[in-house]
């Protein structure tokens, strides 16, 4: 049985650009959040039905792979599927393609299946698996192995926010995006002006919760050009490591922006 393919278009708006008219890796993020969401629904196991039964999907590790941003206008759409799941685990892949059909980009993610008044892992529900019917094809060749942050580097953290409301989601901690935009704030101009996110893989580590304060650290580029990312948490029991990052970032073409080319 070929796994189902869930597929949702999106507009993108002026609050998802960044100052070149090109969205965001963080605004891409919330697209990929919304398909899972309404793949989710389709299977008849969405978010207010999986919290109000108790369970919920804790994202544990990801990636994104970019070959080309979309810019201020566009519409793209996002393939989303479940690739596989084992006993506590699920694997959700997903492709993001321009409205030519030009496929821009590739993520993948793996989420643990959850009681949320136990908070310990249970068994993916089997209604669950026979509605996504993994078969085992994943988009891009990302790994979804460990990614850690020397803890020892906390000190060199640039970047210091208090987490919001706003910030919070359904599971009661911080939303999964909102990692990627703090780690992504110690970067230094010279890269952000001067590259693009090529790809990008992080580990959550531990969850942040309304209240806490969160810095980010960074170190790199390693010889590979890997930058390695770190934000840190802290609460009453102190300071933690809560998610890790490793990204790759490419020159920018020598072209003028989308908002100068009319995001062509």
């Amino acid at each position: 049985m070929a796994a189902t393919i869930h597929t949702r278009s999106f507009d993108l708006r002026y609050s998802d650009m960044d100052d070149r008219g090109e969205a965001t890796p963080t605004a891409l993020l919330g697209l990929l959040e919304d398909a899972a969401f309404t793949h989710c629904d389709e299977a008849g196991w969405g978010v207010h039905r999986l919290v109000q039964a108790g369970y919920g999907w804790v994202l544990l590790r990801g990636g994104l792979e970019m070959e080309r941003y979309p810019a201020l206008g566009k519409r793209v759409t996002v393939e989303t599927w479940c690739s596989r799941t084992r006993l506590f685990y699920g694997e959700r892949d997903y492709r993001i393609r321009s409205a030519e059909g030009e496929v821009l980009g590739w993520a993948r993610s793996l989420w643990l299946f959850c009681s949320l008044e136990r908070k310990r892992p249970v068994p993916v529900l089997e209604e669950i698996v026979k509605a996504w019917a993994p078969e085992g094809t994943v988009a891009g060749n990302m790994e979804l192995g460990e990614v850690d942050f020397p803890e020892a580097l906390e000190a060199s953290a640039s970047s210091a926010f208090d987490v919001r409301r706003s910030d919070i989601d359904t599971n009661g901690h911080v939303n999964n995006v909102n990692y990627l935009a703090w780690a992504l704030e110690a970067l230094p101009e010279a890269i952000r002006r001067g590259c693009y996110l090529a790809s990008i893989r992080g580990q959550f580590k531990r969850e942040v919760t309304y209240g806490s304060m969160v810095k980010a650290a960074l170190a790199g580029p390693d010889l590979e050009g890997t930058m390695k990312h770190g934000v840190f948490a802290s609460g009453p029991s102190g300071s933690y490591l809560a998610a890790a990052a490793r990204s790759r970032w490419l020159p920018r073409a020598a072209e003028a922006s989308a908002l100068d080319r009319g995001a062509a």
